[in-house]
């Protein structure tokens, strides 16, 4: 669409022209879930792999087990939660560019966030070449974190291809096409269970060769994922080529959206990072038994987070058709669903908790602690769920310093302080990290859905409206001191849109 029809459909705009009939809560539910679902597979798929590298570490020996364990954290930490934090400020800009109906924008919007997420992830490349330094001073044993060290350098390319895959899955994702990752995913996570049967497993190559395959699973989903979009000439209705201006440009934006969405992902995760390497001061049983409740927690994750992802596109979509009733529809159909989620995903933990430890060690005493501590997934899996879809109709409306600020104060001002007391100054240990995580996630799940529910619909679509028709602007917003300001396409990006 070129920029005088756009232009001319935004003065044509009334806020109180949509109604319910346009966006029905039936037809709602059923884009919400065409999204979701195949959104929840991807993740899920995407995932998993890590935890199946650390079953088949866990059956070479403990301390193997340990290592990859720690190591996933590690790449948790400094890794996929930043991938995963950052291509936030993917979902908002992209989904607001389809919604408009500037497709040409996207394409721009793609260069920019790759140039962004390699040199995030050069600069991410120095930090895990470094590594070991790091666990010794943080008092892991010697043994554990020259293994671990090991995993994280033989893992160093699938976490590049995991951050390609993202972005373009992001890309996919906002154009309503979700299927390719599934399918992306799925063939990766074939070949990383092949491989790490027969090289792991089988013929006994050492953890080393588990990151290996590992690494090699990711470089799948991404070719699988470019190979679709090149097959498919999906690109050629966003792509007008690529130009140095566009990609080297207002990188701006990217980064002020992106890093406190990378905060509010890193907040959450680094909370179960850190209880794990407070497990591993209690000793390696205890380690051994949160690592294998960790890995379970951030699998069942995956299954609402996709319906956090379409609610994220979903809600940027509509409010950059400038369609308030639509936005709004979108978050009271997820509330409606989202406790149905967390149940299902839940409760069958807690019914198999004796046996789902197996799949991780043989080891009795680490199996018995972790059953333990499972129940406390249902309850986290409920405030995760709503906290989740409020959270998403934060990022749609650009408000990632906001949700960055509230899991800070929640987590880390409330809920780990009372962790770190319960854990070492109690007879609790393991179970009151658990207990101090729990209060910290109902403060900010309260809090953000009493910020959720009362957004101003009309307000955000002003908003949204504003970052098209000012030159085309991608917004950046600074909600904290009430202030929204914008980094705009050059004259020759309007040009060239217009042509």
């Amino acid at each position: 669409m070129c920029s005088y029809q756009l232009t001319m459909n935004l003065f044509l705009y009334k806020p109180n022209q949509f109604t319910m009939a346009k966006s029905s809560q039936y037809n709602e539910l059923k884009k919400l879930l065409m999204l979701a679902l195949p959104t929840m597979l991807s993740q899920l798929l995407r995932f998993i792999n890590p935890s199946i590298s650390v079953m088949v570490c866990g059956h070479l020996s403990r301390e193997e087990l340990d290592a990859a364990s720690l190591a996933n954290c590690i790449t948790n930490i400094l890794g996929l939660s930043i991938d995963t934090g950052f291509s936030s400020a993917c979902d908002t800009l992209f989904s607001q560019a389809y919604g408009s109906g500037n497709r040409k924008l996207m394409g721009k919007l793609l260069q920019r966030a790759l140039c962004v997420v390699c040199l995030m992830y050069s600069g991410l490349v120095c930090i895990h070449l470094n590594i070991e330094k790091l666990l010794l001073l943080l008092g892991q044993d010697p043994l554990i974190a020259s293994l671990s060290s090991e995993y994280i350098t033989y893992f160093l390319p699938g976490l590049g291809f995991d951050f390609l895959f993202l972005t373009f899955g992001r890309y996919l994702q906002t154009q309503n096409i979700v299927q390719p990752m599934v399918y992306a995913a799925l063939t990766g996570t074939v070949l990383n269970i092949f491989t790490q049967y027969y090289f792991v497993i089988q013929w006994n190559y050492g953890i080393r060769t588990s990151a290996l395959c590992l690494s090699l699973s990711f470089g799948c989903m991404l070719f699988c994922e470019l190979g679709y979009i090149i097959a498919s000439k999906i690109y050629k209705e966003t792509w007008s080529g690529f130009n140095l201006y566009s990609a080297f440009s207002n990188w701006g934006v990217f980064f002020k959206l992106g890093i406190p969405g990378v905060l509010m992902v890193a907040f959450e995760e680094w909370c179960f990072e850190i209880m794990t390497l407070m497990a591993g001061t209690l000793g390696s049983i205890t380690l051994g038994a949160q690592a294998i409740v960790f890995q379970i927690q951030s699998i069942i994750y995956m299954i609402p987070l996709g319906l956090f992802t379409a609610v994220n596109i979903r809600v940027g979509q509509e409010l950059g058709a400038f369609n308030p009733t639509g936005a709004r529809y979108v978050y009271v159909i997820a509330l409606k669903i989202i406790s149905v989620v967390a149940l299902f995903t839940g409760l069958p933990v807690v019914l198999v908790r004796h046996y789902i430890p197996l799949m991780f060690t043989s080891d009795k005493e680490v199996c018995l602690l972790a059953s333990q501590l499972m129940p406390m997934l249902l309850l986290f899996q409920f405030f995760e769920g709503f906290a989740g879809v409020s959270e998403a109709v934060l990022l749609a409306c650009g408000r990632q310093c906001l949700g960055a600020i509230i899991i800070f104060l929640g987590y880390y001002c409330i809920g780990m302080p009372i962790a770190a007391v319960l854990t070492y100054q109690t007879s609790l240990g393991i179970f009151g990290s658990w207990i101090g995580l729990t209060v910290g996630f109902g403060l900010t799940t309260t809090t953000y859905t009493i910020l959720a529910l009362r957004t101003d619909w009309d307000e955000q679509v002003k908003r949204a409206r504003k970052n098209v028709t000012e030159k085309l602007a991608v917004s950046s917003i600074n909600n904290i001191n009430g202030k929204y300001e914008s980094n705009y396409l050059s004259i020759e990006d309007q040009n060239a849109d217009g042509k």
